[in-house]
């Protein structure tokens, strides 16, 4: 290589290695910050399809936890009561990691699985890992028989459909 080129590539590598830990520096420094949510954004949450942070602050849940198993997919149900309010909830754990891409948990009415999600099926939420998740109980599926659809949404089909009785999803009354 020219010796013209060599000094250009030397002081092009000094000023990157003093511009570049300057700029992180810089962009750590004037990042904007957020405010937490607060009940401001309760109406947006609502508007989403999620119940509002105050309504799960004051909750009890008087029915024994139970276990939904198909194959290897094992879930811990628990229906949990707002003390506030009519709203109901069902609290949902896997038993295990769940190794599925994308899982999306789904309601559909009906006394035999179903082997597509159709347009009746409520969609609930996503769940991954085995984290404990919350969903609130549409009024549509209270007190009605019918199946939780795991539903891979990479894959497009349904991994699982496991049969919920009409006692998890009614409200206490």
């Amino acid at each position: 290589m020219v010796i013209s080129r060599r000094q250009v590539h030397l002081y092009s590598f000094v000023i990157l290695a003093i511009m570049l830990p300057l700029c992180f520096i810089a962009g750590l420094v004037w990042r904007p910050t957020f405010a937490p949510v607060d009940a401001s954004a309760d109406a947006l949450f609502q508007r989403a399809g999620f119940s509002p942070y105050s309504s799960w602050e004051n909750q009890q849940s008087k029915r024994k936890p139970t276990h939904l198993q198909q194959e290897n997919i094992q879930l811990q149900i628990e229906t949990l009561f707002a003390q506030a309010g009519e709203d109901v909830f069902l609290n949902i754990q896997p038993q295990s990691d769940l190794q599925l891409p994308d899982v999306l948990v789904y309601w559909q009415q009906g006394d035999t699985p179903p082997e597509a999600l159709s347009e009746t099926s409520i969609l609930l939420g996503a769940l991954s890992g085995a984290s404990n998740r919350q969903f609130s109980i549409p009024t549509a599926m209270q007190g009605q028989s019918g199946y939780l659809l795991l539903f891979s949404q990479a894959t497009k089909e349904i991994i699982s459909a496991l049969s919920l009785d009409p006692y998890w999803t009614q409200s206490e009354r």
